[in-house]
């Protein structure tokens, strides 16, 4: 009887398409999980522009660009606090956002009345005063539309990605799915556990061998339920595992970037380049020299030097093209196939 259950079991195991499954699942949970991180946005694209639009050195412009950077972080911030843990940790409060700099006790009263009228506006209401800041430049300082549309559109893109991460946060894979793939792994090992059994008949027919230890069905178990885990552990990309997209240092990064660009790249002075000090200029074909090492270093000559002379003394070269004598009217197709006749003394690509 219970031989006869051991064989059924192992006969159904083979019924259960455990590799489809999983491949599905794992396949949409790590495709989900890197599109979010593609989500994130980057404050340098946006800010360029700024600068561009706003390149004045007064006072006023100072601050704008310098309001402008805070708002696109601050409403990186507001977002990320209700998708992030890391993040929700270090700011539990909108409150505690102004000892972090971000916010001021004004601010922070204006967004307090905006939320309590509408909850869900309230990351994107820095934006919309980002968007009144560049209608008064727009008045002091008319920029150049082109200029202006761009800015606009980056400012758009920037609304779509803070969007798109709270839908993803919003709708997560079905959970019927998830349990499908938990049911269909388990219940797999389960029904493995007496199928792979070696009984005794087989074995002393010769048919089978005991093992003691199975050792395949051992790797068989760490290689499926690991690849489920792998599912599990990137359904939430920004929770709390060592794993985990790391938003805390993406924030300090990209604050520190904002205001460098608006700050002190945009006040920092231009190289002179009308000296006499370019050594590629007025070059017709400018070669890219080595540098080279202190006498006193210990870092040998990278090895790419020997074959970037090599490739100076023998340049790459389309082998595609094929040579037409002059005396020669048509081409031997045998030798030169897909080549059609052309004018003489030319040449032609060998398709």
């Amino acid at each position: 009887m219970f031989e006869s259950f051991c064989r059924q079991c192992d006969s159904y195991t083979k019924l259960i398409p455990l590799t489809f499954l999983l491949g599905f699942y794992v396949s949409n949970v790590v495709s989900r999980w890197w599109r979010q991180f593609e989500t994130l946005y980057w404050p340098e694209d946006i800010l360029s522009v700024l600068c561009t639009i706003l390149h004045q050195h007064d006072e006023s412009s100072r601050r704008r660009r310098h309001v402008i950077a805070k708002y696109l972080n601050l409403s990186c911030a507001l977002a990320w606090r209700d998708i992030s843990s890391k993040i929700r940790l270090r700011f539990p409060t909108v409150h505690s956002l102004i000892e972090g700099g971000l916010l001021t006790e004004k601010e922070y009263n204006i967004l307090e009345a905006t939320h309590t009228e509408n909850d869900s506006s309230l990351w994107m209401t820095p934006l919309h005063w980002i968007q009144q800041i560049i209608r008064k430049v727009e008045e002091d300082h008319k920029p150049t539309p082109s200029l202006l549309n761009q800015f606009v559109v980056e400012l758009k893109t920037f609304r779509q990605s803070l969007r798109k991460l709270y839908s993803y946060d919003w709708v997560c894979v079905p959970l019927v799915y998830t349990q499908v793939a938990t049911l269909a792994t388990y219940a797999f090992f389960f029904f493995s556990l007496f199928g792979r059994q070696p009984l005794i008949p087989e074995v002393d027919s010769g048919k089978d061998f005991d093992m003691r230890v199975p050792i395949f069905t051992i790797v068989q178990f760490l290689f499926f339920v690991g690849w489920f885990k792998v599912g599990q552990d990137l359904m939430r990309p920004f929770g709390l595992d060592d794993d985990d997209i790391e938003l805390n240092y993406i924030l300090d990064r990209n604050v520190r970037v904002s205001f460098d660009i608006v700050n002190h790249l945009q006040e920092a002075e231009l190289p002179d380049f009308e000296n006499d000090d370019d050594r590629m200029w007025d070059e017709m074909h400018p070669q890219l020299k080595d540098g080279e090492t202190s006498p006193g270093s210990k870092i040998p000559q990278l090895p790419h030097s020997k074959y970037s002379s090599l490739l100076s003394e023998h340049p790459p070269r389309l082998h595609a093209y094929v040579p037409i004598d002059d005396d020669r009217s048509v081409l031997d197709l045998e030798n030169h196939q897909g080549c059609m006749p052309h004018k003489k003394g030319k040449k032609h690509l060998n398709w």
